[in-house]
């Protein structure tokens, strides 16, 4: 049985230390430089693991991060840290992370990922030089063309459509302008310029076209449209 631990804070530098099955219930990390730590079987439910917080050749292995509040940070930084097997749940759970030189393999499920927002800070997400090939996206939106640098995608569950000078964009309005009943309308949001425009390519996990098309004629639509332009 997993040891819980309740609403802790943690501050400072924590060093070369291990938790081994355990569930985190509220966890806030603030301000914190976290080296050399090993998380083994650990939860972490409705926790901030981050507020300006650097986590630096960290392993965590088969943990789960969930819950109605769950944040890996705003911001924070990882630097060379593995995530093996580990399973990431939540909308908001990637804002304001920046992660160089990872390894992650596991699920990440009802997750957003988007660039830097113009006006609110610590909502982007990036992944430079990380290795994503073993990880499942699972309802994962990607609003941005920022998100991802030098990193290696997941090998399966994917699928990228060129969008050249927003091309695929202008594509989707065009056929969509022409069709004057409800099936158009998962096509429309999934086009929508303000949430793709600039991207190059644009990604989407089938998980997400699986669950998102309600009717068959609207899924035909979205094959009309993106035909000629997958990579």
């Amino acid at each position: 049985m997993k040891i819980e631990k309740h609403q802790e804070t943690w501050t400072g530098k924590i060093l070369n230390q291990e938790f081994l099955d355990c569930i985190f219930n509220e966890l806030k990390v603030r301000n914190a430089d976290i080296k050399n730590v090993d998380f083994i079987k650990v939860h972490f439910k409705n926790s901030y693991l981050g507020f300006n917080t650097k986590y630096t050749d960290c392993t965590f292995d088969s943990c789960k991060f969930f819950g109605k509040y769950n944040s890996l940070g705003r911001p924070a930084y990882f630097k060379n840290c593995k995530f093996i097997n580990c399973n990431f749940i939540g909308i908001d759970l990637f804002e304001g992370q920046y992660f160089e030189e990872c390894f992650i393999s596991g699920k990440i499920k009802n997750a957003i990922l988007k660039d830097e927002h113009p006006e609110i800070k610590n909502t982007q997400t990036v992944f430079n030089k990380c290795n994503l090939t073993d990880t499942i996206f699972d309802n994962v939106s990607i609003y941005g063309k920022s998100i991802f640098r030098n990193t290696l995608l997941p090998i399966k569950g994917l699928r990228f459509f060129k969008n050249t000078d927003d091309s695929l964009i202008r594509r989707a309005q065009e056929i969509c302008s022409q069709i004057d009943n409800d099936s158009k309308i998962e096509s429309e949001i999934i086009f929508k310029t303000s949430f793709k425009k600039g991207q190059d390519p644009i990604i989407l996990d089938e998980l997400f076209l699986y669950s998102f098309f309600k009717t068959g004629d609207s899924k035909m639509i979205f094959e009309e449209i993106v035909t000629g332009y997958e990579l």
